[in-house]
């Protein structure tokens, strides 16, 4: 029903009537050009499941960045995709979380990535793998559902359906009430927002209808207060209003229930209804329900929704529904458009894909003929300026169809066949070119020649056929006529001669099957058989030029030939073989060089000299010179052909045309040829050992530095074109490891182990089936070596080589050194002790001898003292040897030596010691120069208290104080007066060893109270 407000009747009624009248010719025009919901047969959507990568299938969510990546918001979390490849991005800080649907992506003008990750709203960092959530600021209610929006301005807006709209505010990073640039009425409960590009109004949809707001005036428009007449606003029967939209055309389409789900559309420019909304509404008896819809820069308008999709092309009058058996779903959550112009379909059976400029590929089938029937190859013909396509059609018969593929086949082509089934099993046909007469070879030998042109039809069975099937038939430069049978004849009709029996002639009869043969550029006869593979024939002498059998070709059976120029021949059964018969040279082809299956159904030849398989697996092109396959498959839109077809041809137009059981499919080579260079691709996620890193994470020469235990890679790069992407070849090279570039083929990838340190450039391009190379992308990292194979390193293993040769050499040298000082020291004391005595003995024996005789007295004074000087030189001569003794080294040796020599000498002047060791000094260590002066002045200080002092009792005392050695001998004698007092040698010596050790000595005396030696070493 329509309302019809705020107009005078009889233009109301105008307008109702116009309304009606439109409506009328709407439904006319549908009825009469049986445009309606059937899909477009050119709008093939590639799908993407989890078999390709996808986390779920389960898609919410769809978006592209600026690089071009497409990011993915599935029920099992986040993801990103190359064109090749799945990425997984988990949320790792500030602190990991559970995987959560991702429900929602947007972009801001700051280039943040806003997502809805479960329950909450937050900015994700693909980087460092962070989520900023930003909370509510009061807790509300949400259970009505809610959606994210963000305006052209940048603003961020959440809007809790049924309830009202929040602001992003920066400052505090929360949703707020407070602050909202947007204004709708008071007790409004938003559900949706549009802004207005044109004229910066926002329109706002609620549970009571339509508002709109001008942010310049700061006004809000409503039913009542609508002084611009804005279309919708007045309108009592919009309520509850789901989605509002302006597609280019300024059309208001408005989306809302009451009670069942409608549609509404107003044009801005006329004021009028446009008709088209009526076609959303469900008339079928599945539940369907509309949320949403995108008008894509082309300016097609897709709504989508539960069980929907409905399509508007420009300047069309009625929507299309693409959903068959190959596109299936039950809810689509999004649509999308890149950059490219293709539509992203995010919904609950995976993400489906389209692009609109895609190759025509036309699929005509032939399901309702009866009976069952095999479509094999054909021919175009023209008539009357007119195209048609004769097809044979194994159990039917010749099927002829005209140029809109509508079945024309005249009534007199089978009025005088004879009886049997024979007649309508036809195998092949050719079209004479010298008559035009149109020559078919059936089953049983059958013969049919039709004239198009008289309209004439004629059945031979000729003996010379013997009943054999008739599989092939070509037509030589001379215009003769050549058949093979299935019983193994090659068969030959002489041109001119009229059609009987003896105008044919068995040229060659094969041992086995010959199921194909043809007629080359150079009028020689090529036969294929079933067992002795292939032979060419002169076509005048029908003497073999070449015989190929399998010593040269894959195998001896062999159904299908085509040539591809002067040269160049091409056999098939279960593998491919391309012949040089210049050269004769084959080239074996198989799935392991690039075909897409071993099993050929049909070859072809297109008019740009590449060679198109239609295989069981799907249909490849093959370039010889380069020697590659191109995979063509439903991505590409064959999904629909039948997989076991057998026939096909060329059409004049250059179009290829495959035949199946019931169906056939028509393209154009042409569509399929990628001229254009490629993109430069672009290193997409790094793969070290089994873990992802993420490659926008890499930004700095430190980031792409890796230690020497990580030095497995796989690296993934590509295009980020989504259109053709299988169609392209990836090559790379890493510096320092390839000299060549190396080819991964569509994989997209290269995979690098146990790389040594270094530094590196990775480099990779891409290519299209033209061999077309796109710019060269690279990547720069760097393995730092382990510590013992860098610079430093060495450089301090050499240092240390040399210092320790060096301090060997010091040590040898030290030691000599030592050994010398020893000698000399020994040498010294010897001369100064041994020397000097020796010189005393010497005078005091001479002065002896001349006493002898007359002065025994004086004679036994000289002996005596020569036995004094005796003793004290054997004592040093003790003490020397003592001190150079290894044994002798500690400290504990050293006192015992001290305490023998003490208590012996005091002893025998019955002097009463105490001798007192603490044991931290047993634990130093001493040169052996140093104990030896240590002993000698403790020597000397022990002779001095025997010898001079008187005393009774003595005090010996060693101790450690602040790494300081400290010796105290002490008597309690007589003392001397230290400043009258001669010191004499004794004295003097012990003051000079005591400096010698970098010593302290200190003799303190009284007359009366003793004396006290205090010798102070540090150690």
């Amino acid at each position: 029903m329509l309302f019809i407000n705020s107009i005078g009747e009889n233009e109301a009624i105008d307008k109702y009537f116009s309304l009606l009248m439109k409506c009328f010719y709407t439904i006319l025009l549908l009825i009469v050009t049986g445009v309606g919901c059937f899909a477009s047969p050119n709008r093939f959507f590639n799908k993407l499941t989890i078999a390709d990568g996808l986390s779920s299938n389960n898609v919410y969510s769809v978006w592209q960045d600026k690089k071009g990546y497409i990011w993915i918001g599935t029920s099992n979390g986040l993801q990103r995709f190359d064109g090749k490849s799945f990425l997984y991005f988990p949320v790792l800080k500030p602190a990991q979380r559970y995987a959560q649907p991702v429900r929602q992506i947007l972009e801001d003008l700051d280039g943040n990535m806003w997502i809805r990750y479960g329950d909450s709203y937050g900015i994700f960092n693909p980087s460092d793998y962070s989520f900023k959530e930003v909370p509510l600021e009061k807790a509300d209610v949400r259970f009505h559902g809610e959606k994210l929006w963000i305006d052209s301005k940048g603003q961020v807006f959440l809007i809790l359906r049924r309830n009202k709209i929040l602001y992003y505010d920066q400052q505090k990073s929360v949703f707020s009430e407070v602050g909202n640039p947007i204004r709708y009425p008071k007790g409004h409960q938003p559900i949706c927002i549009t802004e207005d590009r044109k004229t910066g109004y926002y329109w706002i949809g609620s549970q009571q209808g339509i508002s709109v707001y001008d942010p310049i005036s700061n006004q809000i428009f409503e039913k009542g207060q609508n002084p611009k007449n804005l279309p919708h606003l007045d309108n009592e029967e919009i309520k509850v209003v789901f989605d509002i939209s302006i597609d280019q055309s300024r059309n208001f389409w408005i989306v809302f229930w009451n009670p069942d789900q409608r549609f509404l559309t107003i044009n801005e420019k006329t004021g009028d209804f446009v008709n088209l909304a009526s076609q959303l509404v469900n008339t079928s008896k599945e539940y369907r329900e509309m949320k949403t819809s995108l008008e894509s820069r082309s300016g097609e308008l897709w709504y989508y929704g539960v069980n929907s999709l409905y399509i508007l092309e420009p300047n069309q009058l009625s929507f299309s529904t693409p959903r068959n058996e190959f596109f299936r779903f039950s809810e689509i959550y999004q649509v999308f458009e890149d950059r490219e112009g293709g539509i992203w379909l995010a919904s609950d059976e995976g993400l489906y894909y389209y692009i609109d400029d895609f190759p025509e590929i036309n699929y005509q089938s032939f399901h309702e003929l009866e009976p069952d029937h095999l479509l094999l190859g054909g021919i175009e013909l023209e008539k009357s300026g007119k195209k048609e396509l004769w097809i044979p059609s194994w159990g039917r018969g010749i099927l002829v169809l005209d140029q809109n593929y509508k079945d024309i086949t005249p009534k007199y082509l089978y009025q005088n066949a004879p009886q049997g089934r024979s007649t309508t099993q036809p195998w092949c046909l050719i079209q004479e070119n010298s008559s035009g007469k149109i020559w078919i070879g059936n089953q049983e030998g059958w013969l049919h020649i039709v004239d198009p042109t008289t309209q004439s039809s004629k059945f031979y069975n000729f003996p010379v056929f013997k009943n054999s099937t008739i599989r092939s038939i070509s037509e030589d430069s001379s215009g003769n006529i050549w058949f093979t049978t299935q019983r193994g004849d090659l068969i030959k009709y002489k041109a001119g001669l009229p059609v009987s029996n003896d105008a044919f002639q068995v040229i060659r009869s094969f041992n086995g099957f010959t199921l194909a043969h043809l007629v080359d550029q150079q009028n020689r006869v090529w036969v294929c058989t079933s067992n002795n593979g292939v032979y060419c024939l002169d076509s005048t002498t029908g003497e073999t030029i070449r015989h190929l059998d399998d010593t040269i070709l894959s195998s001896n059976k062999v159904e299908k030939i085509t040539q591809l120029n002067d040269s160049i021949f091409f056999f098939g059964y279960d593998l491919l073989n391309a012949y040089n018969f210049n050269s004769h040279t084959n080239r074996i082809l198989s799935y392991s060089e690039g075909m897409i299956s071993n099993d050929i159904l049909h070859m072809l030849i297109d008019n740009g000299g590449y060679l198109w398989l239609n295989t069981p697996n799907g249909i490849c092109k093959y370039n010889y010179f380069r020697n590659q396959f191109i995979h063509y498959g439903s991505k590409d839109g064959f999904g629909l052909m039948e997989r076991d077809g057998n026939g096909g041809f060329l059409r004049s137009d250059g179009k290829i045309i495959f035949t199946g059981y019931y169906s056939f499919v028509e393209f154009d080579p042409m569509d399929f040829n990628q001229a254009l260079t490629p993109e430069m691709p672009l290193l997409t996620s790094l793969k070290l050992f089994d873990n992802f890193i993420f490659v926008d994470s890499l930004t700095t020469e430190k980031k792409r530095t890796f230690n020497h235990h990580q030095n497995a890679f796989t690296f993934f790069f590509s295009t980020l074109n989504f259109i053709n992407q299988d169609k392209l070849t990836y090559h790379y090279r890493l510096s320092g490891i390839d000299e060549e570039w190396r080819t991964s083929g569509n994989a997209n990838m290269a995979i690098y182990s146990l790389l040594p340190p270094g530094k590196y450039i990775l480099e990779f391009r891409s290519e299209n089936e033209e061999g077309r190379a796109s710019a060269v992308g690279s990547f720069s990292f760097r393995i730092t070596p382990p510590y013992y194979e860098t610079w430093w390193f060495r450089l301090l293993v050499i240092l240390s080589i040399i210092g320790t040769l060096l301090l060997i050499y010091r040590l040898h040298l030290n030691r000599i050194l030592a050994v010398v000082k020893v000698r000399n020291r020994v040498a010294r004391d010897l001369h100064d002790d041994m020397g000097s005595t020796l010189s005393t003995i010497n005078i005091l024996s001479a002065m002896a001898k001349t006493k002898l005789g007359n002065d025994p007295v004086k004679t036994s004074e000289y002996i005596s003292k020569i036995s004094d000087n005796s003793q004290r030189m054997l004592e040093a001569m003790d003490d020397i040897v003592w001190s150079i003794k290894p044994q002798n080294d500690s400290m504990e040796k050293v006192i015992s030596r001290m305490r023998e020599f003490a208590f012996n000498g005091m002893d025998a002047k019955e002097i009463d010691v105490r001798f007192e060791i603490e044991e931290s000094v047993y634990q130093i260590k001493l040169p052996m120069d140093y104990r030896r002066d240590l002993f000698l002045i403790f020597k000397e200080a022990v002779n001095n208290l025997i010898k001079y002092s008187d005393c009774r009792r003595a005090f010996i005392h060693f101790y450690v104080q602040k790494n300081v050695l400290i010796m105290k001998i002490r008597d309690y004698g007589k003392g001397f007066d230290l400043q009258n007092d001669d010191s004499g040698n004794g004295l003097n010596n012990m003051q000079k060893r005591a400096e010698t050790m970098g010593g302290k000595l200190q003799i303190k005396s009284k007359i009366g109270e003793g004396t006290e030696v205090v010798l102070e070493i540090r150690v």
